[in-house]
């Protein structure tokens, strides 16, 4: 889910590489692993955070948020964007080993990196969950979200979101498109190239399941994430 506060206007391109193409857009962007490469050349990993943090020289702020809206994931933007820097730095010493490292769109490598920050961060709402690790001062956009929304009790929130993530794909999406989103039915139904009876079973059972998700922990259940 995407934060509240407007986000800064970050450069789209490195040095001496075309601009990306706004979002909406089909054509791959004409940044490719190489030119990331060369701009990350000669730093260790601190450095690499650093110049990944500059200015966003590759947009991850905004390239999270259209990846989360199309995965129906529920993340905060910032620490989703903290995490993928991380996982993109380590994913650094890899660009050799990949084929077609000069012609693969940019894309296809953050696409691998969000994915693992996905996991990552799943894993982490796990582990603070099985904790009974109280929420932090004030509630992130998510939390806030699924309480304004939903009215969750506090101590489900994150149970919440992680039963939220674990959603099977049509469940997962019912819901983004319809309650995240705010968008209709018969919108969901028509894009979706799907049955209003369909489309209603899935929303009903995915609130169904968040509404009974801190039940759910406190048996200890698992759930592992299911990715678009």
């Amino acid at each position: 889910m995407q934060s509240s506060p407007k986000p800064r206007i970050y450069p789209t391109v490195l040095p001496g590489s075309a601009p990306v193409r706004p979002a909406g857009e089909t054509p791959e962007t004409v940044l490719t692993l190489s030119e990331v490469q060369r701009f990350l050349a000669g730093k260790d990993e601190n450095a690499r955070l650093a110049a990944l943090a500059e200015g966003d020289p590759l947009d991850l702020a905004e390239r999270s948020k259209r990846w989360l809206t199309r995965s129906c994931l529920l993340f905060d933007v910032q620490p989703f964007v903290e995490r993928a820097s991380v996982a993109i730095s380590r994913d650094h010493a890899l660009f050799g080993q990949l084929a077609g490292v000069h012609s693969l769109p940019l894309e296809c490598w953050l696409d691998r990196g969000f994915r693992r920050t996905a996991n990552t961060l799943h894993a982490r709402d796990q582990e603070l969950d099985a904790a009974r690790r109280p929420l932090p001062d004030p509630l992130s956009p998510r939390f806030l979200f699924l309480q304004a929304v939903l009215g969750i009790e506090r101590t489900a929130l994150r149970s919440a979101c992680i039963t939220a993530n674990a959603l099977p794909e049509d469940e997962r999406r019912a819901f983004h498109f319809l309650l995240v989103q705010g968008r209709s039915l018969d919108e969901y139904a028509h894009l979706g190239g799907v049955g209003r009876a369909g489309v209603k079973r899935a929303f009903r059972s995915a609130m169904k399941t968040i509404g009974g998700a801190h039940e759910c922990a406190a048996r200890g259940e698992d759930f592992p994430m299911e990715q678009a």
